[in-house]
């Protein structure tokens, strides 16, 4: 008996493709391209949201003490950890000379000390109307332009 005749033609393998993948390495793709592409919005979320917090924390603000303004002070410095993490730790003019910079919104000199000073103020002291609004709306302005 001839088994040599029953035999095939010697040939290479077919060669071995990437395609079609595991269903979860397909699985992993899907969700690393819709991660990408929902990262910018997720972070835009979660920058702005705390911009919501800051300025609702400003805007309940309502009683002219120097508690509410120690309070903006706060705030002000909570703010700047987010984006001007060097800023943290600046005080006294080194703090003013920098809220100065970064915003276009001005105020006078007394509404500054008053903002620099109020931690180390009586608490129940009051101050006037105007200039509290005046810090209260610095604030917000200074909250979203930096934030």
């Amino acid at each position: 008996m001839d088994n040599l005749a029953q035999l095939r033609d010697i040939h290479l393998p077919h060669e071995v493709s990437m395609f079609p993948l595991g269903y979860g390495a397909v699985g992993f793709f899907v969700l690393l391209v819709v991660a990408l592409f929902l990262y910018p919005y997720l972070r835009r979320l979660y920058l702005k949201s705390k911009k919501h917090y800051a300025l609702s924390l400003i805007k309940s603000l309502k009683k002219e003490s120097m508690e509410d303004v120690c309070m903006i002070s706060q705030i002000l410095r909570r703010a700047c950890k987010i984006k001007h993490k060097e800023a943290v730790a600046l005080f006294s003019k080194s703090w003013i000379d920098f809220l100065k910079k970064t915003t276009s919104y001005k105020l006078t000199e007394q509404q500054f000390n008053m903002l620099l000073n109020a931690p180390y103020a009586p608490t129940d002291r009051t101050i006037e109307k105007k200039d509290f609004e005046a810090l209260k709306n610095f604030a917000v302005k200074w909250v979203e332009e930096n934030l």
